[in-house]
């Protein structure tokens, strides 16, 4: 059935045109042919955006009320600041890993730089040595990259699905050499051995991943 007012084919149950909303002489429970496929709409899947909320909330309130008690309390340790960097890293932890549906890799580079920073900003208000930037992040980015490169190993076409978060891992390897070129750090070694650790793992990539993998990281690199 063709309307009368826009041209168009109008299944003859409607009794309505779906383009230009008039009535037509549709409508009829026992119309034959149906020109627009019938299927049951399906529910939108509700984001938890008030448990979200009300965990910014909580995380707000315990970083407030421990600054006021430090505060109206003894100022001689200005422990609060303490506490602000790890509530912040349970947020990341809670909401960005256990809450997201973010890829497996993308959570792993994620809580990497979360807990890095968590560290960096312990150690920058604790002071004394850097040991924050000398030993627990390289070796952080070395168990992430051997995490890594364990589910590109394990998992079916897991070259393909994991590789660039391991090839960005590997880039991230060379952030405690630069720690230390920088003069954030004051031990070599740990630093070596991260960016040693990232060369090695990949060049077992190029060796191990597949012919299509390898392709890629051509593309990605411009060569």
């Amino acid at each position: 059935m063709r309307c009368d007012s826009c041209g168009v084919t109008v299944d003859p149950a409607h009794a309505v045109c779906p383009l230009c909303r008039r009535n037509t002489a549709g409508g009829s429970k026992t119309a034959g042919n149906r020109w627009y496929p019938s299927y049951s709409a399906m529910p939108e899947p509700r984001e938890s955006g008030t448990f979200a909320r009300s965990l910014i909330f909580m995380i707000m309130a315990v970083i407030s009320i421990t600054l006021v008690i430090n505060v109206l309390g003894s100022r001689d340790v200005w422990w609060s600041l303490y506490v602000a960097p790890c509530v912040l890293y349970a947020w990341l932890l809670i909401r960005h890993t256990w809450m997201s549906n973010s890829h497996l890799g993308a959570k792993i580079v994620v809580q990497w730089l979360g807990l890095s920073g968590m560290l960096l900003w312990i150690n920058a208000l604790s002071g004394g040595t850097a040991w924050s930037t000398g030993y627990v992040i390289p070796f952080l980015v070395m168990a992430a990259t051997l995490l890594m490169t364990l589910l590109c190993i394990a998992k079916p076409l897991g070259w393909r699905e994991f590789g660039g978060y391991l090839l960005l891992m590997v880039f991230l390897g060379f952030t405690p050499l630069l720690f230390f070129l920088l003069g954030l750090s004051h031990v070599l070694w740990p630093s070596v051995s991260a960016a040693m650790y990232a060369l090695l793992t990949f060049g077992g990539m190029w060796l191990l991943a597949d012919k299509g993998f390898r392709k890629e990281v051509k593309r990605r690199l411009h060569y």
